[in-house]
C-alpha cells in the first residue's frame, strides 16, 4: 500500500483522506448557533395543537414541521458523522446527545399531529390527497388513513414519544462497548504481536495460513464471550422495546409494527425465509465443494472467506479501487460515473481506520449534505466491493435528493440495499472480464458465490434469528446468554450444513451484529440482492441495457415518492412470490459450474 491504512490518532489522518463535513457546518460553533435557533423553534410548533381542522391549517402545520425536521436532521447527521470517526471524542459525543434530545423534544412537541388528524374523516383526508398543495405530503396522509387504528390519544402518543428518548439506549451502549471499550486481544503473526481490530479480523479471515485464521477467530470471539452477559442484556432490552412499541400501538407483533411504516406485507419477510431455506441445498453443495477444494474433511467457520484458488493476492490502493468501480459502473451512463467520481475523489469519503473510529462501513448524510461514505479501507478485494456497495447507496441518495422534494427524497429500508448490490454485481462482471484467462478470474467468480452466501443466505439467517428472538419475547420467554447462544448456533448449523464442523465460538457471533438493534433491518440485504440480479441482468444485456439503465436510474431518482412494493411492482418485481428468490439460487449454481 502506498498510504498508511491505520492511524493511532485521528489528528494524524490527512485531510484528503477525511470526509468533508463543512457542507453542513464549517465549525462546531456554527452548529451550536443553529442548534440554539432551532431549539427555540421547536416549542412553537405546539401552536398548531387543536387547530388541525381545515386544509389551510393542516398545510401550514405540515410545512412548519418539515422545515424544522430538516434542520434537526442536519444537526444530527453532522454530530453523528463527527462522532463516528472518533467515538471517544467528548465534544462529538456531547453533540450527538444534544441532537438526540432535541429530536425527542421535537417528536414530543408534534405528537398531537397524528391523533388530531386521525379524528378527521376518511372522506376529508382523501380530498387532501387529491389537492396539489399536499403533493409533498401524500404519503403521510395515505399512511394516516391506513394506520388510523394504531394512532393513540394525544396523551398516549405524547407518552410514547417521551419514551423514545430511551429507545436509542441499547444501540448506543452496544456501539460504545463494541467500538471503544472492547479489547479484541492480540495474535502472533510471524513473530509480531498484532492488536486485533474489527477491520483486521475481517482481513485475517482471508489469510492463507489456516492456523493463524483459527487463532484470530478464536481470539476475536473470546472477547465477545467475556462480555456475553452484557451483550445479552443490551439486546434483550432492545427487543423488549420493540415489543413494547408494537403492543401499545395495537400491532399483532413487532414484525408487523416494523414493516407497517412502509406498507410492507409481513409475507415478504416470511417468504424470504421460506425460500432461502428451500434453497439451502445449493449453499450446502457449494460448501461441500469448498471443503474438497481446500482438502479438508470439514470446513470450520474460519475457512469460509479464504480464497479457493492459487493466485497472487489482489491488493489495491484506494485510488485503484475508485478507478475500477468507475469503469465497472459505466453501463449506468456517463453522468452517473462523473457524479460518482467527483464524490469519491472529493469530500464524500472517510477512507482509513483510526483508533476509536466506528468499525465497518456505511453511507450516510441528509438532504443538505453530501451522501457520505465511511470506510476502513485496507486494500483487499473485499474492500473494493465495499466501496462499490456504499457508492451505490450514496448515488441512490444523491439522485433521490436531486430529483425529489425533501419529504419524498428518502427511500425506504426495503429499497435501500438494491442500488448497493447492483453496483457489486456490475463490479463482478467487470472484474471477470478484466482478469479473463488469469488465475484471478476464478477468484472473482468465487467471490461472487461468497457474496451470495453472505448477502442472501447469511443475512436471511440473521433475519430468521431476529424473528425468533422477537417471538420469544412476545411469548414472555427470557432472552439469556444461553438461549441466544443456542438459537444462533442451531441456525448456523442449519444454514451451513454437514460440510461445516461444529464450532464452540460461533454461538457468540450474534453479539457482534449491530443490525439486530435496528428492528428488522437485515432482511433487506437479502431482498436487495434478489432485486439486484433482476436489474443488473437487464442492464448488462446488450439488447436491453440502455433502456434498462434508464428505468433503473429512474427508480433511484424516485427516492421515496411511493411505497416500495408499489415502486418495485412497476419495475416487475413481486417480493411476495417465490420466483424472484429462486433466481439467486440459480445464479449460485451457475457460478459453481464455472469454477469446478
Amino acid at each position: 500500500m502506498k498510504k498508511n491504512i491505520y492511524f493511532d490518532d485521528r489528528r494524524e489522518v490527512p485531510q484528503a483522506d477525511q470526509w468533508d463535513l463543512s457542507r453542513m457546518y464549517s465549525s462546531t460553533t456554527k452548529w451550536q448557533k443553529d442548534f440554539l435557533k432551532i431549539s427555540r423553534e421547536v416549542p412553537k410548533l405546539s401552536r398548531f395543537k387543536g387547530k388541525l381542522k381545515n386544509a389551510t391549517a393542516i398545510l401550514q402545520c405540515f410545512e412548519a414541521i418539515s422545515a424544522t425536521q430538516r434542520i434537526i436532521e442536519k444537526l444530527y447527521v453532522f454530530a453523528s458523522h463527527y462522532n463516528a470517526v472518533d467515538l471517544a471524542n467528548d465534544e462529538s459525543n456531547t453533540l450527538v446527545q444534544k441532537s438526540q434530545l432535541l429530536f425527542n423534544q421535537f417528536a414530543q412537541t408534534i405528537s398531537f399531529q397524528a391523533p388530531e388528524l386521525s379524528k378527521l374523516s376518511d372522506t376529508f383526508l382523501k380530498k387532501l390527497l387529491k389537492d396539489k398543495k399536499f403533493t409533498n405530503y401524500r404519503k403521510e396522509i395515505h399512511l394516516l388513513i391506513v394506520k388510523k387504528k394504531h394512532i393513540l390519544s394525544d396523551v398516549e402518543e405524547n407518552i410514547v414519544s417521551r419514551a423514545g428518548r430511551l429507545f436509542s439506549g441499547p444501540d448506543s451502549i452496544f456501539s460504545a462497548l463494541d467500538n471503544v471499550d472492547l479489547d479484541y486481544g492480540t495474535v502472533d503473526d510471524k513473530g509480531k504481536k498484532v492488536k486485533l481490530t474489527s477491520g483486521l479480523y475481517s482481513k485475517y479471515l482471508e489469510n492463507p495460513d489456516r492456523k493463524l485464521r483459527q487463532k484470530v477467530f478464536e481470539t476475536y470471539y473470546t472477547a465477545y464471550k467475556s462480555h456475553i452477559n452484557t451483550y445479552a442484556e443490551v439486546l434483550n432490552l432492545a427487543v423488549k422495546q420493540h415489543d413494547f412499541y408494537a403492543s401499545v400501538k395495537h400491532y399483532a407483533n413487532s414484525l408487523e409494527a416494523s414493516l407497517s411504516s412502509n406498507l410492507i406485507d409481513s409475507k415478504v419477510y416470511t417468504t424470504l425465509i421460506a425460500q432461502a431455506n428451500s434453497s439451502l441445498k445449493h449453499l450446502h453443495k457449494y460448501l461441500s465443494f469448498r471443503a474438497k477444494k481446500l482438502k479438508l474433511k470439514k470446513l470450520n467457520m474460519w475457512d469460509l472467506r479464504v480464497s479457493l484458488f492459487e493466485a497472487e493476492p489482489l491488493q489495491f490502493t484506494y485510488e485503484e479501487a475508485v478507478d475500477m468501480c468507475l469503469e465497472a459502473l459505466r453501463p449506468l451512463g456517463e453522468d452517473y460515473v462523473k457524479i460518482l467520481e467527483k464524490g469519491l475523489r472529493g469530500g464524500w469519503v472517510d477512507k482509513y481506520e483510526n483508533k476509536g473510529k466506528r468499525s465497518g462501513a456505511f453511507s450516510g448524510g441528509c438532504y443538505d449534505s453530501y451522501p457520505y461514505i465511511l470506510l476502513n479501507f485496507t486494500g483487499t478485494l473485499n474492500d473494493v466491493f465495499t466501496l462499490a456497495h456504499e457508492a451505490g447507496h450514496s448515488m441512490h441518495s444523491y439522485l433521490a435528493r436531486a430529483n425529489q422534494p425533501y419529504n419524498l427524497a428518502d427511500y425506504t429500508l426495503f429499497t435501500a440495499e438494491m442500488a448497493s448490490t447492483v453496483n457489486e454485481r456490475l463490479l463482478t462482471e467487470y472484474l471477470i472480464k478484466k482478469y479473463k484467462g488469469k488465475p484471478q478470474q476464478k477468484v472473482i467468480i468465487a467471490n461472487e458465490i461468497d457474496a451470495i452466501r453472505a448477502t442472501y443466505f447469511r443475512q436471511t439467517m440473521f433475519a430468521e434469528f431476529e424473528l425468533e428472538i422477537h417471538q420469544s419475547v412476545e411469548k414472555g420467554e427470557p432472552l439469556t446468554p444461553a438461549t441466544l447462544n443456542k438459537s444462533y448456533k442451531k441456525l448456523n448449523e442449519k444454514y451451513h450444513g454437514s460440510s461445516v464442523a461444529d464450532d464452540a465460538f460461533i454461538q457468540y457471533e450474534w453479539a457482534r451484529i449491530p443490525h439486530f438493534y435496528y428492528n428488522y433491518y437485515v432482511y433487506v440485504y437479502a431482498t436487495g440482492i434478489a432485486a439486484a440480479y433482476y436489474f443488473s441482468d437487464q442492464i448488462l444485456d446488450p439488447k436491453t441495457g440502455t433502456q434498462a439503465a434508464k428505468r433503473y436510474l429512474a427508480f433511484l431518482a424516485s427516492g421515496g415518492d411511493d411505497f416500495p412494493l408499489s415502486q418495485l411492482k412497476k419495475a416487475g418485481l413481486d417480493f411476495t412470490k417465490p420466483p424472484i428468490y429462486q433466481a439467486v439460487a440459480k445464479n449460485l449454481q451457475k457460478c459453481l459450474n464455472l469454477i469446478k
